[in-house]
């Protein structure tokens, strides 16, 4: 009988050392829990780095600055600067053709537009419109072209408008003459000369050393202010004119009516 006590205890030893081997079996041997490694993550966020806090990091495209003082000197910055300039028509009546995103350098001077836009707006009582986009940077709702001349010694306002207004006509096979800009036999303003005086309320004049827009338009002090043309309203206004009937637009000196306009 003692016998028989001691066969069934060990027994009941065996399936227990044996039971335990299975599960140590299954610990070691089984499917290892993942413990060290990173759940997995969404997939839209995959190619997005993440800081220790959870913060997402973006990218921000840095452009560089279009330098004045390199427009010789940088062949690249050169390169740039004439193909934007050949693809409005424009050669050399303009010094730089600048995007709204982007900063320009006049000797120790360093400013973006969207600051020169931003004061050119307050100055008119309109807001400046803006977004921010996924990776927290703040750019333009449309980048706009803006044609930039630096002003030189010698220099009229009036003068500036007719160069740019005789190279666009120009590259459109139309020749401006000389004295397309003159008063008429009878005293009134010629066609050329209405366009030009109300090219003079759509430019920004900005002062370099003041860093603000400045209202006289007369005053141009050499190599401290910069004339800022947005391409996209002067060449609206040009391309809409029917060269030869040019004389027909009035002026009233705020509102210009086309009645050359072309259909």
């Amino acid at each position: 009988m003692l016998l028989e006590k001691n066969e069934k205890k060990k027994g009941r030893l065996t399936i227990a050392v044996l039971f335990g081997m299975i599960i140590l079996g299954l610990l070691f041997f089984g499917t290892p829990l993942k413990m060290d490694q990173p759940a997995e993550k969404n997939n839209s966020n995959k190619d997005i780095p993440s800081a220790e806090d959870g913060t997402v990091q973006g990218k921000i495209v840095v452009i560089p600055d279009i330098d004045y003082q390199n427009l010789e000197k940088d062949k690249q910055l050169q390169e740039l600067m004439e193909s934007r300039k050949d693809n409005l028509g424009i050669k050399k009546s303009l010094d730089m053709i600048v995007h709204s995103d982007e900063s320009l350098k006049i000797g120790d001077v360093k400013i973006s537009m969207r600051d020169i836009l931003e004061k050119a707006f307050l100055k008119e009582g309109s807001v400046f419109e803006e977004k921010i986009n996924e990776s927290g940077a703040v750019t333009p709702q449309r980048v706009k072209t803006y044609g930039i001349y630096v002003v030189q010694p010698g220099d009229n306002i009036w003068n500036i408008h007719f160069n740019i207004l005789k190279e666009y006509y120009e590259s459109k096979g139309i020749n401006v003459s000389q004295n397309a800009d003159e008063p008429t036999d009878q005293g009134q303003s010629s066609g050329v000369g209405k366009v030009l005086k109300f090219s003079e309320t759509m430019v920004m004049i900005y002062n370099l050393l003041e860093k603000k827009i400045d209202m006289d338009i007369n005053l141009l002090k050499p190599l401290s202010k910069i004339i800022v043309y947005n391409m996209d309203e002067v060449f609206s206004l040009l391309h809409d004119i029917n060269f030869d009937k040019i004389n027909r637009i009035r002026f009233d000196g705020k509102t210009i009516w086309n009645p050359a306009k072309k259909i």
